[in-house]
């Protein structure tokens, strides 16, 4: 076998690799956005959830939901404030 038929045959090989990498780097990456696009439907679906309870929790205990919004305008009042002095 020449030199020229052994290069000819690394650059197939390696042509042949460089394809079959590309294709599982194509297949993980479809996973990947599958698996985030299932992630980000479930955490959408949990979140409606939760939003529904708070807003039912507040229409029920409306007096409680204004102090937690107060306590929490205040809390973030005063992070906000420091933030600025440091």
């Amino acid at each position: 076998m020449s030199t020229s038929e052994r290069k000819k045959r690394i650059e197939e090989g390696l042509e042949k690799a460089g394809d079959i990498l590309e294709q599982k780097a194509i297949e993980s990456y479809d996973k990947a956005l599958d698996r985030l696009q299932y992630e980000k439907d479930r955490l959408e679906r949990e979140l409606r959830h939760e939003y529904r309870n708070a807003r039912r929790y507040v229409r029920a205990n409306p007096e409680q939901g204004l102090g937690v919004a107060f306590v929490a305008g205040l809390f973030l009042g005063v992070l906000l404030t420091r933030g600025g002095k440091d």
